[in-house]
């Protein structure tokens, strides 16, 4: 008699298991529970928002309970981009995505960008007009990080001249050059030689602008290229249009004035 009571009681509360099982599968997979809205927030432009919104949607499964929110987020961070993401739910149905950008601070020379942190990455949303303002580094991928970190210091350096970096060149040896721009002069590209020492190029590149000023006054006209490659001096060229003026005037000027190429000692 207590084995049949046993026997109803397991029954029982198997029948009940299975209506909470099957009640609970409803609730689960009902379309009620769908997820219907998708919001970003972050610095995204519109193309940049169609991209994530798409991502997501290919990445997301189930429903506002069963969403695997951790594929979401992968997902997300895997546009190249997107430095960092926040994914959560927002009953009833909807899919909250935060996003942080990499920040952009010049232009590979394959026409990726380069991040804050030295991360080369694709984008298609960054303003056009933003892109013009960023200055251009190329040579070998390796030294991009360390390209990062130069960048504002050569720009301080520039300053002192009115001048702002164009571009950063860099070899696979880690041998540096910049590209200066100014109202003064079209572009000067200054060689630095590699990095031998903590903060060598930079070093050299204060060392050929302290001279700056004694250099216009012997060239007199700004030099297109500089060699700084040398220990104590540097060796300067003017651009062809001011070598063939200079090459113009009379005979009694000073023959310094008239050379293309002058070599100048490093204070």
């Amino acid at each position: 008699m207590k084995l049949a009571r046993s026997l109803v009681r397991i029954g029982g509360l198997a029948a009940v298991l299975a209506v909470v099982g099957v009640l609970v599968w409803g609730v689960l997979h009902s379309p009620f529970l769908e997820i219907k809205t998708i919001e970003v927030r972050g610095p995204v432009e519109a193309s940049g928002l169609q991209e994530v919104t798409r991502t997501v949607e290919e990445a997301l499964s189930g429903n506002i309970f069963t969403a695997d929110i951790g594929a979401v987020k992968r997902a997300v961070e895997g546009i190249t981009w997107i430095k960092s993401a926040y994914v959560s739910r927002l009953w009833p149905d909807s899919l909250y995505i935060e996003v942080k950008r990499h920040q952009s601070v010049a232009i590979w020379e394959d026409g990726r960008l380069v991040s804050e942190d030295g991360v080369l990455y694709v984008s298609n949303d960054e303003p056009i007009e933003r892109l013009l303002q960023l200055p251009a580094f190329s040579g070998d991928p390796q030294y991009a990080e360390q390209a990062v970190r130069y960048l504002p210091r050569f720009n301080e350096e520039a300053r002192r001249i009115d001048a702002r970096v164009k571009a950063v060149k860099v070899t696979f040896r880690g041998s540096w050059s910049v590209v200066l721009e100014s109202s003064r002069f079209d572009s000067m590209e200054i060689e630095l030689g590699r990095a031998l020492t903590q903060g060598g190029p930079i070093n050299r590149l204060r060392q050929v602008l302290d001279s700056m000023d004694r250099v216009v006054a012997m060239l007199k006209a700004y030099p297109e290229r500089i060699d700084a490659r040398y220990k104590n001096a540097f060796a300067a060229q003017l651009p062809p249009q001011a070598y063939a003026a200079a090459q113009s005037e009379p005979a009694g000027k000073s023959t310094k004035n008239r050379s293309r190429s002058s070599k100048a000692r490093g204070q």
